[in-house]
């Protein structure tokens, strides 16, 4: 017999905020976005306060100022090493694992122990928190989606476990009865309000509907889910990571952007880094996308947004293709007189390199190829050894464009050698 289980971080950035700093403990925290722009993680004590998911911060400061909530610039570099070293642990103590997420990871457990699955899952939460401070919650059933639902379930628990085991019948009935359709995994803002205006409120309405109606209503996709909230499982761990789907670097502005100039220098910037993470990964893009846009919270200026994609002949991750067709994008949309708040590089359509067949009519020069191979791989080689932005592009003005505001900035405790810890 073998059985799922789903472990998710609990408020993972506020979490690992509050590692280093006990006294943070049971305190509302939140953590900003780049440029301390808007809240993308809350402690549960910041959201019983009424902190929302994505609250722009200027809207929210009376109400932390008010409840003393403790606020931090994201701090990606302690998280992703805190989330590596989650990930290190459950890979130990189960017999299988496909990492979801950065703070979410599918388990498998095969009936080969004397232990219960519930057990396991309850040692596997206590080791986490014990090793690392992390706490996290525990959903067990025999699929993705029930072990969603679990998880669901087990993060409102508190005051109890946080581990809810979904493995039989009735209790998987009971899961659904209470748990509103909105909430079920896949299911979106729109099709929830299309199955409420049939008066499907819950996941056990939807289980009680004919499978024709959902076939013909909500696709395959819609039908893979329902089989599964019925028991059956259509979703299996990944033996492989699968590639990513696209590649997006986006910034808000600390001050607003007019000239064209320096708004060049801020897509090169985005395009330089875009190229170095799919170079990373062994990827190449096919199109890429730009979009620009003036402030949509201030309501004294003129509103403008736009977007345009291009494509590549051939899939590349040059650096110079790249940056490239993201500024002949950029001047097909730019507008004067606009002051622009954000900008951001979306690279889509991506391919392992030499997965794609070239053009037979359109094929790069072989030998420019092999130069620009050359070059990435000495352009890599110096930022990975010597820091990100120790060697950039001269268009970039990478000085003053890498440089983010975050105020309430933690110290990476875990991955640099001058801010360690120090006990006392």
């Amino acid at each position: 017999m073998q059985c799922l289980a789903l472990v998710d971080c609990n408020s993972f950035y506020a979490s690992c905020e509050s590692i280093f700093n006990p006294y943070l403990a049971d305190k509302p925290v939140v953590v900003l976005s780049n440029n301390d722009g808007c809240v993308i993680a809350r402690s549960s004590q910041a959201k019983k306060v009424g902190i929302k998911m994505g609250a722009p911060f200027f809207q929210i400061k009376e109400l932390v100022r008010k409840n003393k909530v403790h606020v931090y610039s994201s701090n990606y570099t302690l998280y992703g090493d805190i989330s590596s070293r989650v990930m290190s642990v459950l890979k130990e103590l189960s017999d299988d694992l496909e990492i979801y997420s950065i703070d979410e990871a599918f388990l498998i457990f095969n009936k080969s122990s004397q232990r219960s699955f519930y057990s396991r899952a309850l040692n596997i939460k206590n080791i986490i928190n014990k090793w690392i401070g992390v706490p996290v919650s525990v959903g067990i059933a025999p699929n993705k989606t029930l072990c969603k639902v679990a998880n669901f379930l087990a993060k409102k628990d508190e005051m109890g476990s946080q581990v809810v085991s979904l493995t039989n019948t009735r209790e998987i009935e009971l899961a659904l009865k209470i748990l509103d359709v909105n909430e079920i995994w896949g299911v979106g803002a729109r099709i929830s309000e299309f199955l409420k205006s049939n008066h499907i409120y819950t996941g056990y309405d939807l289980c009680k509907k004919d499978p024709r109606w959902i076939r013909q209503h909500l696709g395959v996709v819609g039908e893979r889910t329902y089989r599964e909230l019925k028991g059956e499982r259509c979703l299996n761990l990944n033996e492989k990571n699968s590639i990513r789907n696209q590649c997006i670097v986006s910034r808000s502005f600390e001050n607003y952007i007019i000239n064209k100039n320096d708004l060049e220098k801020r897509i090169v910037s985005y395009a330089t880094r875009a190229s170095e993470k799919i170079r990373n990964e062994k990827l190449q893009v096919k199109n890429i996308s730009i979009f620009i846009r003036s402030n949509k919270f201030s309501k004294n200026q003129k509103q403008y947004h736009s977007f345009k994609t291009l494509s590549f002949i051939n899939p590349t991750n040059h650096i110079f293709d790249i940056v490239k067709k993201s500024l002949e994008a950029l001047n097909s949309i730019f507008q004067e007189g606009i002051q622009y708040k954000k900008a951001g590089v979306i690279l889509s359509d991506l391919y392992l390199e030499n997965s794609y067949n070239e053009d037979l009519f359109n094929r790069e020069c072989k030998a420019r190829s092999e130069k620009l191979n050359k070059l990435d791989k000495v352009f890599d080689s110096i930022n990975k050894r010597y820091g990100g932005g120790s060697i950039s592009l001269a268009r970039e003005n990478h000085e003053r464009f890498y440089i983010t505001k975050r105020r309430n900035l933690s110290p990476s405790y875990t991955t640099n050698f001058n801010e360690l810890p120090i006990a006392n």
